[in-house]
């Protein structure tokens, strides 16, 4: 329980250094909140996988759950608020997915056309679908999943002005979170296991270097634009082999240690609204990155598709039909599985009292022929209940640099949500 404990305390880290200036300031002005509410979610998670595990000390298949509570309130009539939302799973299978994070734990303030974020925040940039390039703000939670979905919580203060052209956004980010990754035990992990505790961050005050971002976001008639900038430790790390030992008179590594650089990356991302079509992009130039071989490597990488949507299908159905493709300059060294991918993808919302979704989504690698295929549906069994079933398969993952450690670990994940 102890060492639990501690691991717990370990991941939430400093993400709520900032945190409590906004109880002080409750405090500080001796008033009750003028309102306030409390609410979140807590699920039970199944995971089955369709093969045996590929790598030894695997377990077979998972079960986790997680509970994830909000703490809000307000006072000055809106103008300052604070809230406060912990994360927590425990899973019986990956001892790296029993953990805990603060999701948010920040004052908002508003003054005129001026806002003010201090604290730890959750904060997501992007219009495709398939491949979020320009999020760069939050370290990716690689354990909730592989989609770059999920985020920890960033401590931050963040400045933002509203004018007529749109919002102007300054972030400085005072603290590097580590990126989450499979245990030993764990599936849909690397070959040779990540080992957080050898983790490197190359930068002048190792996790306390310091990053700054800009963000414009703007809205021109039907085009949704957003340019960003981002200087400091880049939350994509590199890896080095590590934790050697003696086999036979020669040195073998047992693990993988992530190496964190400085970096310089400009983003732009762009939504035009056509109808029932949305065009969209993302582009990024990134300098100071380290490529999969070890290697300090310029580089441009883009998404970008659309989606167009079919109203009034069965009556009361819309469906979306998603066609992206993402590139990368660096091809096979780069970091990232969309390097020259097509990703493919319908969306269905039934629009029913039960709100039942299903997306299906697949990237093709046509250099590779290594394809990616995801399923998921959700609806409503009961007022706050929520059931949604994910299957992924990995096909043809061989020859694939960043694939071939997953080729055994198709999955179908179940989860129940209840939410208050």
């Amino acid at each position: 329980m102890r060492s639990v404990l501690r691991k717990w305390l370990a991941n939430l880290g400093v993400a709520g250094l900032l945190a409590p200036s906004g109880v002080c300031l409750a405090q500080a002005e001796g008033v009750a909140p003028e309102y306030w509410e409390a609410y979140g979610s807590a699920e039970l998670e199944a995971t089955l996988f369709a093969e045996a595990p590929q790598f030894a000390g695997q377990d077979r298949n998972d079960v986790s759950f997680a509970i994830e509570p909000t703490f809000f309130a307000e006072w000055a009539d809106g103008d300052v608020s604070l809230t406060v939302t912990p994360f927590a799973r425990v899973d019986e299978a990956d001892d790296q997915r029993t953990y805990m994070d603060l999701r948010e734990a920040k004052v908002d303030l508003i003054k005129g056309d001026f806002e003010v974020t201090i604290g730890a925040d959750t904060v997501f940039w992007g219009k495709t679908e398939a491949n979020h390039l320009v999020d760069i703000i939050n370290q990716t939670d690689a354990v909730e999943s592989l989609d770059d979905e999920a985020s920890l919580g960033q401590p931050m203060i963040r400045v933002a002005m509203l004018n007529d052209l749109g919002e102007f956004s300054a972030y400085y980010l005072p603290y590097v979170r580590l990126r989450t990754f499979a245990g030993v035990n764990g599936r849909l992990r690397t070959g040779l296991p990540v080992n957080n505790a050898r983790a490197e961050v190359r930068a002048a005050g190792d996790r306390f270097a310091p990053s700054f971002a800009f963000r414009f976001d703007g809205v021109f008639g039907d085009a949704d634009i957003g340019l960003s900038a981002f200087h400091g430790v880049s939350r994509d790390p590199s890896f080095i082999a590590t934790d050697f030992v003696n086999v036979g008179g020669n040195l073998v590594p047992t693990g993988l240690a992530p190496i964190y650089d400085q970096i310089t990356q400009l983003g732009f991302d762009g939504q035009y609204t056509a109808g029932p079509t949305l065009y969209k992009i993302e582009v990024i130039a990134r300098d100071g990155q380290r490529n999969l071989n070890g290697v300090e490597e310029e580089f441009i990488a883009a998404t970008g598709g659309l989606e167009y949507t079919l109203y009034g299908l069965f009556d009361n159905a819309d469906l979306g039909l998603i066609g992206e493709y993402g590139w990368d300059s660096r091809g096979d060294n780069a970091t990232s599985i969309f390097q020259n991918d097509v990703i493919l993808g319908a969306r269905l919302a039934l629009n029913d009292e039960d709100d039942t979704s299903v997306l299906i989504t697949s990237a093709i690698d046509h250099v590779h022929g290594s394809a990616s295929l995801r399923a998921e549906a959700q609806t409503r069994l009961a007022d706050g209940w929520i059931a949604e079933v994910e299957g992924v398969l990995f096909l043809n993952q061989a020859d694939e640099p960043l694939g071939a450690d997953l080729q055994d670990d198709s999955f179908m994940k179940m989860k129940l949500t209840y939410y208050w």
